[in-house]
């Protein structure tokens, strides 16, 4: 079983550590037209701090495992699967963006159905990973995990905004933010 104190310290780092990320998109306006350097240890940071958070959830989960249902424990497996998809799909297409500075806004795919298709798969998969283990403390994370991306998907917006202008202002008023025809 996991400590009040544990889970306070992983949702902390969780914290800080997302919030670090959403600096990054604050404070660095022109990422496209960084140097190829500059944005490899951007990005380098970015995967650094999200896979360090997966893991440390993985160990949340795995000290808190208590699955009540074998039907409910189905479901979580399967959103979770689903998540990880969702996550995929999205990184798939979007793989080109981050490194060509073409200035294309990606509306395409995932991208047509919310705005923030990796973000929304974290979100799933991170509820149903605590479905499936029966975690109190995996659901209450993963209600934070949802904040903290919504907090980090304002930040990028506003780069977004900077980026495509007039394009992604429309492109906000069609598409939803984390959840398909919701938020």
């Amino acid at each position: 079983m996991i400590s009040y104190l544990e889970f306070i310290l992983i949702i902390s780092y969780m914290v800080v550590t997302y919030h670090i990320i959403a600096l990054k998109y604050k404070y660095s306006r022109g990422f496209p037209y960084f140097s190829r350097i500059s944005r490899v240890l951007l990005v380098s940071l970015h995967v650094t701090i999200v896979i360090t958070n997966i893991l440390l959830y993985f160990w949340l989960i795995s000290r808190d495992f208590i699955p009540f249902s074998v039907i409910l424990s189905a479901m979580g497996l399967l959103l979770f699967v689903a998540g990880l998809f969702i996550i995929f799909r999205g990184s798939y297409s979007l793989r080109k963006a981050v490194f060509v500075p073409e200035n294309k806004l990606m509306a395409a795919g995932p991208f047509a159905y919310v705005r923030h298709p990796m973000y929304f798969g974290g979100i799933v998969g991170a509820f149903g990973l605590a479905l499936f283990a029966g975690s109190l403390f995996g659901l209450i994370y993963s209600l934070i995990l949802t904040v903290v991306l919504s907090h980090i998907a304002d930040a990028e917006e506003e780069d977004l905004k900077t980026r495509f202008g007039q394009e992604y202002v429309e492109y906000q008023s069609k598409v939803p933010k984390l959840f398909p025809h919701a938020w």
